[in-house]
């Protein structure tokens, strides 16, 4: 039963005092709320084999204040953590990587912009990691002692993606994490998340953990056909499909002999179906119900279409839709990602903030981009 219907409805009100009534109210009402509302994923920074190879000049303070600029007020730092480790069986932390990491944390707090610091390990050192629960606690457990003094502009994600792992064992593991930071730092924003790769389906089958200080995440690339269009390392490739429409039109062009009995054809026979925008928006709606009905605070960490084979129009259209449907249902949200083939600079640019940004991309998210200057090839 929903818990303010029973606190406002007078029939109850001779079952509970007022006191226990207050009590319930407050329960409900503590819940965390999402402080950020938009952002970008920057990716392929820190997402390095060790901490010898992180580019860490390829951004700085100035990328930071650039994006806040954009009406951005959170940043989404994918590590891949797991790797600026020593490794099992102890998981320790290179002293190298918390460094750099704590010059990127003082640049988030001096602009006040949120910095969600995602483990974005790999598969084979993440969820299908046979030591994976040892090595979340060891690393998350050295992370809350390091900052636990630092400002609510931080805050952590357990792991990306987790998958090869069913929901209801990973729940456990991710009980067990939460609970060790919480020995550490009682009230620090963490955000959670089901297996299936972050899946919104399987989100719903998520338990909701008894914690006040907690954010529940989905991921949304729906309609696959559509926004990994051009993609190389899905199974199988799918660098042959190219000009998939959105929303869906009887233009849909043939699809290649070498995807006829795989999924890409059982996905390309439904399009029809899950290539519009009434559809999107009914699977955003339906995860922003379960959240309202668990009272929990809901946040996409994840959405995008790929660049290489679409036809920019359509992949405007497409972040036009999702973009609204999430922010009608309240649902905060970090791009994927910032520059890159997902980015939101132009096809085949030097994705320089001052000239290069898709404007029509920028437009449509509700952002606001700097007046972009011509460069002259020279001078680039």
């Amino acid at each position: 039963m929903n818990l303010i219907y029973l606190i406002v409805n007078n029939k109850y009100r001779h079952r509970f005092g007022s006191a226990l009534l207050f009590l319930v109210c407050l329960t409900v009402m503590s819940r965390a709320e999402v402080p950020f509302h938009r952002g970008v994923n920057l990716t392929q920074w820190f997402q390095s084999p060790t901490p010898y190879n992180i580019p860490f000049h390829k951004y700085d303070r100035e990328t930071f204040a650039q994006i806040q600029s954009l009406g951005c007020d959170a940043i989404r730092l994918p590590v891949n953590l797991f790797s600026m480790t020593s490794g099992s069986p102890d998981y320790q932390i290179n002293p190298l990587f918390l460094l750099m990491l704590d010059e990127v944390v003082g640049w988030a707090e001096e602009l006040h912009i949120y910095l969600i610091l995602d483990n974005h390990s790999t598969d084979e050192w993440g969820s299908r990691n046979p030591l994976l629960k040892e090595a979340l606690l060891s690393v998350w457990q050295q992370l809350a002692e390091r900052y636990k003094n630092r400002s609510q502009y931080l805050l952590y994600e357990v792991l990306n993606e987790p998958n090869g792992i069913t929901t209801e064992s990973w729940s456990s593991v991710q009980h067990e994490v939460v609970h060790r930071i919480r020995e550490i730092d009682p009230a620090r924003l963490l955000i959670v998340g089901a297996s299936g790769y972050n899946s919104f389906r399987e989100l719903t089958q998520l338990p909701v953990y008894d914690d006040p200080h907690l954010i529940y995440t989905f991921h949304f690339y729906e309609p696959f056909l559509f926004t990994h269009q051009g993609a190389s390392w899905v199974n199988p490739p799918m660098t042959l499909l190219k000009n998939i429409p959105f929303p869906y039109s009887a233009t849909l062009p043939p699809l290649q002999d070498a995807y006829k009995n795989t999924w890409i054809e059982t996905s390309y026979n439904s399009y029809y179906k899950d290539g519009t925008a009434d559809h999107i928006c009914k699977l955003i709606r339906e995860t922003a119900r379960w959240a309202k009905e668990h009272h929990v605070a809901l946040y996409c960490g994840e959405f995008g279409a790929l660049m290489n084979n679409c036809d920019n129009n359509d992949r405007v259209l497409w972040y036009n839709v999702v973009r609204k449907c999430l922010e009608d249902n309240g649902i905060a949200w970090t791009t994927w990602d910032y520059q890159h083939g997902f980015g939101l600079f132009e096809s085949n640019s030097p994705e320089r903030f001052v000239s290069d940004l898709n404007l029509d991309l920028i437009d449509t998210l509700g952002l606001d981009a700097p007046d972009q200057r011509i460069e002259i090839e020279g001078n680039r």
